[in-house]
C-alpha cells in the first residue's frame, strides 16, 4: 500500500528527472506549487521541517502552497532533486519507511546524518552518491 501511494505521488515527477532535458525545462518553467504538498505527503515532513530544508520561512512555504503558481527555479530544482532522492532511496532500501528510517541515522560514509544534508543541492548529491555506494556494496 505504502509503495503504491509513494509511487503515485512520484509518478508526475519521474518523467521530469529521468531526462536531463525534461528536468532542465521543468526547473526553468517552474514546478506547480502542488509539488510542495506532494513532497510533504511523500516525506511525512512537517511544514516547519520542509521550510527549513527548502530554506524558506514557514509563512512563505504556506504562501507558495496557497498561491497555486509556478515556483522559482531554485525551489523547483531543490524539490525535483528531493523527489529523485526519495525515489532512489526507496529503490535502495526497498520501501519508503526503510529509507525514512535511514535518513536520521549517522552515516559513517558521509560522516553526517543524511537528513541534515537535504537543505542544499550539493548535500542531496552527497546522499545520492552514498545510496549508490550502498547499492554497490561499498559502505564506509
Amino acid at each position: 500500500m505504502e509503495s503504491i501511494m509513494a509511487s503515485d505521488i512520484l509518478e508526475p515527477y519521474v518523467k521530469l528527472y529521468k531526462s536531463p532535458a525534461a528536468k532542465l525545462s521543468a526547473i526553468k518553467t517552474g514546478l506547480k506549487s502542488r509539488a510542495i504538498s506532494d513532497l510533504i505527503l511523500l516525506t511525512g515532513a512537517t511544514q516547519t521541517d520542509l521550510a527549513t530544508i527548502l530554506d524558506l520561512t514557514e509563512p512563505t512555504l504556506r504562501k507558495h502552497i496557497k498561491a497555486g503558481k509556478e515556483l522559482n527555479t531554485g525551489l523547483s530544482e531543490h524539490i525535483l532533486q528531493l523527489f529523485e532522492l526519495f525515489d532512489k532511496g526507496m529503490d535502495t532500501f526497498g520501501s519508503l519507511d526503510e529509507f525514512k528510517n535511514w535518513l536520521p541515522q549517522h552515516n559513517i560514509g558521509i560522516d553526517a546524518r543524511p537528513i541534515d544534508l537535504l537543505d542544499t543541492i550539493t548535500g542531496i548529491s552527497i546522499v545520492m552518491n552514498e545510496l549508490l555506494r550502498i547499492d554497490f556494496g561499498v559502505v564506509a
